[in-house]
């Protein structure tokens, strides 16, 4: 069914008179309800549109296998649904691993971790979980050498001492490992499924839902169930849940309004409607809107070469105009990656930038450049930001060209060498976990192999220490390299925005990946209408930030 497009802009509520509007939901759900059943799987259970979550994603799937996908909203939005990790991460203590298929471990030494594992978990082909098949996974992920193997590069091999215990032994100590066998490094997929050909469409794992493959259409909806059979009562529970690929923020916005959707990744552009239609929105200061520098040698676009120039990018632009402007205020002006509760964060980099578009044409003129062009990859929902930058820049002789590219395409042209820069808004996690990540000379998103020693040497004794004082020099340190000679250019920090139906759902949170985190979403219980009683408010849902008021 084509999503609905109503006219989003308009002050008041874009809906049709009450009547009208339960007789065409009332319409529709039954010819939705006709569809499911026409379109159901065998033996996967239909659930009605009331017990499913409905969410509106940006970001197409990718792959279901795991070793081979990437981490961000591919990991959030579906891998997660349907495979549990080693380890598990929240948003309580987002930097330490919690227990999920492991469920403790210890360090015999700081070279080698002991996992012991869960008992009596079945992949959903009925296979068992023990340490053979997590070892399988591990040789499997290494073998691979997938998107993310940087992020657990410490590990070499993996040892089964007993049925559930796993030995995993390191070249140095890494105090990120078990964080990032909480991502899609260490999700588990049954062995038995390791050969299957279309294992990227159809995951075999243990997660708390299964997909319901023939139920599904890759690029529209994705439909998941709830597992009766996963090991976690916290998940019995749990609703359905459909996944619509919705590339577009005002359609997104206007299936909420039509409420073909329950839930929506948002832009700024459309928070503000949404709150005034009564929608609740979450927010969530999650990370950064910039360019980070792929040709810092120049290879590409010479002048990119030279420190003074990317010096000029950043003096050239008004962040604060930005944010006020295109952000309406959901972001902030800073000139560091870090915000101020990371690692690494320096309070006397915060403003290393300011708008100073004479400064940004010394810089140019001592560089002996009148003008140069360089292009920047961008997604269609990122295009009102980026334009705004072109035209700051323009003012002083630089010409930024954009070239959108298709959603979802983004992480893996950043690891190309295709453009001088990205433009991924990069998440604010530790700076362990984002060295080998970005500035790294083995780093995924460094697909130049740019090295600068300095970064290596503060980077590797951080990582591999626990003197937390050394670690805190070294990192104030290495982002004093990466501001000042400009690897990473940051304009501002910003917030990633949800929006959804506040009287139908509760426990709606952004997570780690500009999504909400779809594993804590229930669906709320329907309260006894009780006439003459109008103008409740309801209290906030934890982890929501701004309360939608009582609709009429």
């Amino acid at each position: 069914m084509p999503v609905a497009t109503l006219d989003a802009s308009r002050k008041g509520p874009a809906r049709p008179p009450a009547r009208l509007l339960l007789l065409f939901l009332g319409l529709w759900l039954a010819a939705c309800s006709s569809d499911r059943n026409e379109l159901a799987g065998p033996g996967l259970p239909v659930a009605a549109t009331e017990q499913t979550v409905r969410f509106g994603t940006p970001n197409p799937m990718v792959t279901f296998d795991p070793h081979l996908a990437d981490t961000g909203p591919q990991f959030s939005s579906y891998l997660t649904l349907v495979y549990d990790g080693l380890t598990h991460l929240n948003l309580e203590s987002p930097f330490e691993p919690h227990p999920a298929l492991a469920t403790s471990w210890t360090w015999p030494d700081d070279n080698t971790v002991d996992l012991t594992l869960r008992r009596g978990v079945r992949f959903i082909d009925g296979e068992r979980f023990d340490a053979h098949v997590a070892k399988a996974n591990i040789d499997r992920l290494m073998e691979l050498e997938g998107p993310r193997i940087n992020t657990v590069a410490s590990m070499y091999a993996a040892e089964v001492r007993d049925e559930y215990t796993l030995r995993l032994h390191l070249h140095y100590p890494d105090p990120t490992l078990l964080y990032n066998l909480g991502l899609s490094p260490g999700l588990m997929v049954s062995p038995a499924a390791f050969d299957n050909p279309d294992l990227d469409l159809n995951p075999v794992g243990t997660g708390p839902w299964l997909y319901d493959h023939g139920r599904s259409t890759l690029g529209e909806v994705l439909h998941f169930v709830p597992n009766p059979d996963h090991w976690n009562p916290a998940f019995r529970d749990a609703p359905a849940v459909d996944v619509h690929e919705l590339l577009n923020d005002r359609a997104r916005l206007n299936a909420m309004i039509s409420g073909q959707i329950d839930l929506a990744i948002v832009g700024p552009t459309e928070a503000q409607p949404a709150r005034d239609l009564g929608l609740g929105v979450t927010k969530r200061p999650n990370r950064w809107f910039g360019f980070t520098i792929l040709d810092r040698a120049g290879d590409l676009v010479p002048e990119m070469g030279d420190p003074r120039v990317r010096q000029a990018l950043g003096f050239a632009v008004d962040r604060q105009a930005i944010a006020d402007s295109v952000y309406f205020g959901y972001a902030r002006p800073t000139s560091q990656p870090m915000a101020s509760w990371n690692l690494g964060h320096d309070p006397a980099l915060e403003s290393f930038f300011s708008y100073d578009p004479a400064r940004a044409r010394a810089l140019l003129d001592e560089a002996g450049i009148d003008t140069f062009t360089f292009t920047v990859p961008v997604t269609a929902g990122s295009i009102p930001q980026y334009e705004a930058v072109q035209a700051y820049l323009r003012r002083v002789g630089i010409d930024m060209r954009i070239k959108v590219i298709e959603t979802g395409s983004i992480a893996a042209i950043a690891r190309s060498r295709d453009y001088p820069v990205n433009t991924i808004g990069y998440p604010n996690f530790d700076p362990d976990s984002r060295h080998p990540a970005i500035w790294s000379v083995t780093a995924g998103f460094n697909p130049f192999g740019y090295e600068d020693p300095r970064l290596e040497r503060l980077a590797a004794e951080a990582i591999r220490s626990l003197d937390e004082d050394l670690r805190a020099r070294n990192y104030e340190e290495y982002f004093n390299v990466v501001v000042k000679e400009v690897l990473t250019l940051v304009y501002l920090q910003i917030d990633d925005l949800v929006i959804y139906d506040a009287d139908k759902l509760t426990g709606v949170r952004v997570g780690r990946y500009i999504d909400p985190i779809l594993r804590e979403i229930r669906i709320r219980p329907r309260a006894p209408a009780f006439a003459g009683v109008t103008g409740v408010r309801r209290p906030l849902d934890p982890g929501q930030t701004e309360s939608p008021e009582p609709r009429p």
